[in-house]
């Protein structure tokens, strides 16, 4: 009688550590086949798209599909790898108005909870922090999970207001909203 009741208490005490993490394994970015694609319109002069890239990810991933309440992100990406294809453009990003790669050279994603947008779906969301520029704002980056190799392809879009972040001004010659795609590809830890 006593074997049952243990086998039972056991059972139910990793039921109920499982969505804690026990399940979840941890990946980190591949740098090949990692970026941050962004784009916005230049308004003054012309509707111009502005598109670019960053590409220098690094930081740990906890995922399991299964069960992403125990997922966690913690991502970091290089301020000096942006790209948009014209590099005065590139150095008028790095500078103080806008990113300021000098006084702070990465951009974090922190994750403080995922869910599913419903149960069983294969869509999830990223709730968490995004600092860039020295502040942070809360964000939800919606995103999916393809595994790959030995870990997974995560893809997820963000619409955002680079304003708040104190990324250019209100009179330079951007929108204010900016459309960003980002692309991770994992292996294990």
């Amino acid at each position: 009688m006593n074997i049952r009741i243990s086998c039972k208490f056991v059972s139910i005490i990793l039921s109920l550590l499982m969505p804690f993490g026990i399940q979840a394994q941890q990946y980190v970015p591949v740098e090949k086949g990692c970026k941050v694609e962004f784009k916005t319109i230049k308004h003054k002069g012309g509707e111009e798209i502005i598109r670019g890239t960053l590409n220098n990810l690094n930081g740990n991933i906890t995922f399991d599909p299964k069960n992403p309440r125990a997922a966690s992100f913690d991502i970091a990406i290089s301020v000096g790898s942006i790209n948009t294809g014209k590099k005065d453009r590139d150095n008028d990003l790095k500078k103080g108005d806008y990113f300021n790669l000098a006084k702070y050279p990465l951009i974090k994603i922190k994750s403080t909870s995922v869910t599913q947008d419903r149960p069983g779906g294969v869509i999830y969301i990223l709730h968490g922090d995004l600092t860039m520029k020295g502040v942070t704002k809360p964000v939800n980056i919606q995103f999916t999970a393809t595994p790959f190799g030995t870990g997974y392809l995560f893809r997820g879009t963000l619409e955002m207001n680079r304003l708040p972040f104190n990324v250019g001004t209100k009179d330079d010659d951007a929108d204010d909203h900016v459309s960003v795609f980002i692309e991770v590809r994992t292996r294990k830890k």
